[in-house]
């Protein structure tokens, strides 16, 4: 899995990465996942799947899981920062077309099949086929590239029964991602919630009703672990990769969680839009 970033920390020549720290994180959510074998239940009438990038930004998409239409009032929706700051998803005064608070460029991590399929207690040949596919994100080997279709950025929209859209901003989250893990050294494998350096929520306010009346769901995540290791002398990143995973054993098993080799190149560079030097593994989901 981490060949093409060992392949691109050997050696000292100019066109070759050298990483300078290796650093690890992960988020959960207060609530507990869903698993195979305790997928969303049956009986909830929505789900949302929530999607972080390797930059901090979050993505969320609302599965509708009724036979109504839905309606989210996304003025009554909000994103919650680890500064307390929140944001609507519809606000007028927000813009969109810049890498500050939010976006509503088509972007996001990698949504796995497979993990949904699970989750929503998809099983059999379906299941298997799916654990192999991918929507959205790049620079992952073997996966199928598609763009996330966003709901309109309007202060109410409507989801089809049975469909699915991601809502119409994406928002960046203190705390999470390269810009966090790009110096020091920190070595905190297991954070409790209430000392976690990063809070944040998302609420998302809808009806089935007509917009009669309105619920909302409201999911709280924090980060749990941080470990950021030095790389001491030239070619030696092996060394601070294996530090990463003796502090934090359980390190790739996190429903999310992000990698990310601090390094010496360009980030204009085109290799490193292509993603070599994180990795980013996982979803989380809420639903009710």
């Amino acid at each position: 899995m981490l060949s093409a970033f060992l392949l691109l920390t050997s050696c000292g020549t100019k066109k070759v990465l050298n990483a300078n720290v290796v650093g690890y994180q992960s988020v959960r959510t207060r609530h507990a996942q869903p698993t195979p074998e305790r997928p969303i239940p049956k009986s909830a009438e929505i789900a949302v799947v929530y999607t972080i990038s390797e930059t901090g930004e979050i993505t969320a998409v609302v599965y509708n899981r009724t036979p109504n239409t839905m309606v989210i009032d996304q003025t009554k929706s909000f994103f919650v920062n680890t500064d307390g700051k929140s944001t609507s998803y519809y606000d007028p005064t927000v813009r969109t077309t810049s890498s500050t608070s939010s976006s509503s460029i088509t972007r996001g991590g990698s949504i796995n099949l497979g993990a949904l399929a699970g989750a929503f207690g998809v099983g059999g040949i379906l299941g298997r086929i799916a654990s192999g596919i991918n929507l959205g994100g790049a620079g992952t080997t073997g996966t199928a590239i598609t763009n996330a279709t966003y709901v309109a950025d309007q202060p109410q929209v409507s989801l089809a029964p049975h469909s699915n859209g991601a809502m119409s901003k994406v928002f960046s989250i203190i705390g999470i991602g390269k810009d966090a893990l790009s110096e020091g050294e920190v070595l905190l494998p297991e954070i409790p919630e209430q000392q976690s350096y990063s809070h944040f929520s998302i609420y998302i306010s809808y009806s089935l009703d007509d917009g009669k009346t309105f619920k909302q769901i409201a999911t709280d995540f924090y980060a749990n672990s941080k470990v950021i290791v030095p790389v001491r002398g030239r070619g030696r990143t092996n060394e601070a990769l294996r530090q990463i995973y003796a502090t934090k054993q359980n390190a790739i098993n996190e429903y999310w969680w992000m990698l990310y080799f601090s390094n010496n190149i360009d980030k204009n560079n085109a290799s490193i839009k292509a993603g070599h030097d994180f990795r980013v593994q996982g979803i989380l989901f809420d639903y009710q």
